[in-house]
């Protein structure tokens, strides 16, 4: 289909990302469907802005019927791999039904093909890349399933290679490996050799407002230094929720980890100094945040890239972890098998409850990955993520919303972002709509959330990253779009785009058989103090469940 026709409607946005995905799905997608049967389609779309001269625009989208919540989901992913599929004028690939054996699709300047996966079923991710380079040369970008989606796990996601090739980039909520691998589909391979780079169709009009947006970017948000994440990365942010009280810790029973200078930034660049890693190290070309990083293990050999805040938060303090080795480790061996860090740290903090873990007790942690790793029926349980596991288990007491765990950032003690994650259609999701503005008060934060909700999700159809902080100064992108696809659109456009997508999302997910009590945090957090704000979730759910009144 043609989704997006630059220059064809004056006032139209064109479709991308996200709002791809849920245009497929509202016309192709049934809401009664089995996620795992034939009939689900699994999505995946690049930002309309992906494969152009914009810095960190390329941003990938992957989604369909979530096996985890039971809604529409999309799962946002970096790599150059939505870069290159826009160069090849790709706006989308849908998959339906099943293959009768595990496939490879190539995708190239020659065509689409399909491929037999054999050589590769079964192989952690880092080991099948290898294996994909060598067949089809180191040019490629690969987007794949490990063995957690090969199984089906609910707790899997889509591997994306970075720059340097490494499957370390993942779309990881919401179990959308499970969906591919559903299909039959191991891998899909894109090789774009010798395909140009995207042309705006107003040339002057685009340098133009590509350099005040590059500036804007810089500058980044609140008058914080734009070089903030090049140097510190994501791991920054430990010391930052830490000392506001939001930092998940023991299983959500504390929002601050008083050994957590074991595990911030600081911590991270003197062991990067003595092994030979890296911060500043970009997902994917022509980044200008470069806010990923390598981490290097005591031998000084590449371990795992990039260690990120919702990992160290969710893999560290909330399982009373703080030894950076053994987090990395941990990551290494999600990224591999395919699962999503923060649900795995979330489904193993909740064993504390019931005895199977103790906070601080690595070996027990490692040794439950291994579990899901060897597919033991301990390890399946805690494949299918932390809802399943607290059913078997009869933990009542669980930190999910729409049956996908709550991230690294706790809601009690940043009450905006908290209902984000107690209304998004996507489940419990941190990039869903951030709000950090006055955190302790309940007053305005349902305000705070929508707008913030709509103009991300707008965002998510672009392909521009998040920490490009863009989605707090808008006004510069719409001049780009503008310029690049030599059409007319406002700022109400942009935003009413946003609105679009919500509801449609919603209206999908109301068919599903997800309804408004969906929209709300767990019980326990409007009845349990977090220390060291002693806050309780209080927002007024009647004003919650009037959130997407639009």
């Amino acid at each position: 289909e043609h989704i997006s026709q630059p220059g064809k409607q004056k006032n139209v946005l064109p479709l991308g990302g996200r709002g791809i995905i849920d245009d497929l799905m509202t016309k192709y997608g049934s809401p009664s469907a089995h996620p795992l049967s034939k009939d689900n389609l699994f999505i995946v779309a690049p930002g309309f802005l992906s494969g152009t001269a914009i810095s960190s625009s390329g941003r990938l989208s992957v989604g369909g019927k979530s096996p985890l919540t039971g809604g529409i989901k999309e799962a946002n992913v970096g790599g150059p791999a939505g870069q290159k599929l826009m160069q090849l004028g790709i706006q989308a690939i849908m998959v339906t039904g099943k293959a009768s054996g595990w496939k490879i699709l190539k995708i190239g300047v020659e065509g689409i093909s399909f491929e037999t996966a054999e050589a590769i079923v079964g192989l952690g991710n880092y080991a099948a890349c290898e294996k994909l380079y060598k067949e089809y040369g180191k040019q490629i970008s690969i987007i794949l399933v490990g063995p957690a989606g090969e199984r089906k796990y609910l707790n899997s996601t889509v591997a994306a290679t970075d720059a340097d090739g490494n499957p370390c980039r993942h779309a990881a909520r919401g179990g959308v490996g499970a969906i591919m691998g559903s299909k039959l589909l191991k891998a899909i391979v894109i090789d774009s050799t010798g395909v140009a780079i995207r042309k705006p169709v107003d040339k002057d009009g685009f340098k133009n407002a590509l350099k005040k947006l590059t500036e804007t970017m810089m500058a980044g948000p609140h008058g914080t230094p734009g070089d903030f994440l090049k140097n510190f990365g994501t791991p920054g942010i430990v010391d930052v929720d830490n000392i506001k009280g939001s930092l998940p810790t023991y299983n959500f029973r504390q929002g601050n980890f008083d050994k957590h200078e074991k595990i911030n930034a600081e911590r991270y660049i003197e062991l990067n100094k003595q092994r030979g890693g890296r911060m500043g190290h970009a997902c994917m070309p022509g980044c200008i945040v470069r806010c990923s990083n390598i981490f290097h293990d005591s031998n000084g050999e590449y371990l795992t890239a990039s260690l990120e805040y919702e990992t160290l938060a969710m893999l560290g303090s909330n399982l009373g972890i703080d030894d950076l080795d053994a987090i990395a480790r941990m990551d290494r061996k999600c990224d591999d098998l395919g699962l999503d860090t923060i649900e795995t740290g979330c489904c193993i903090g909740i064993l504390n409850d019931v005895g199977l873990f103790s906070f601080g007790d690595i070996a027990k942690a490692e040794s439950l990955i291994d579990e899901i790793a060897q597919a033991t029926p301990l390890g399946r349980i805690l494949g299918s993520g932390t809802e399943v596991t607290a059913k078997v288990f009869g933990i009542n007491r669980v930190p999910t919303v729409k049956g996908q765990g709550i991230p690294g950032h706790e809601p009690r003690a940043l009450k905006g972002w908290g209902v984000t994650y107690a209304t998004s259609p996507q489940g419990a999701d941190h990039t869903a709509g951030p709000s950090i503005e006055d955190p302790l008060s309940p007053v305005g934060q349902v305000e705070r959330s929508k707008s913030s909700q709509i103009i991300n999700t707008a965002f998510d159809a672009t392909g521009l990253c998040h920490f490009t902080f863009l989605y707090k100064n808008p006004d510069v992108v719409i001049p780009v779009i503008n310029a690049f696809y030599g059409i007319n659109v406002t700022m109400e456009d942009f935003m009413n785009l946003g609105k679009k997508m919500l509801r449609e999302e919603i209206a999908f997910n109301r068919k599903a058989g997800i309804g408004p009590a969906a929209d709300r945090l767990p019980d326990w957090m409007r009845k349990e103090q977090l220390s060291p704000t002693n806050e309780k979730f209080d927002v007024p759910q009647k004003e919650i469940d009037e959130i997407f009144d639009f």
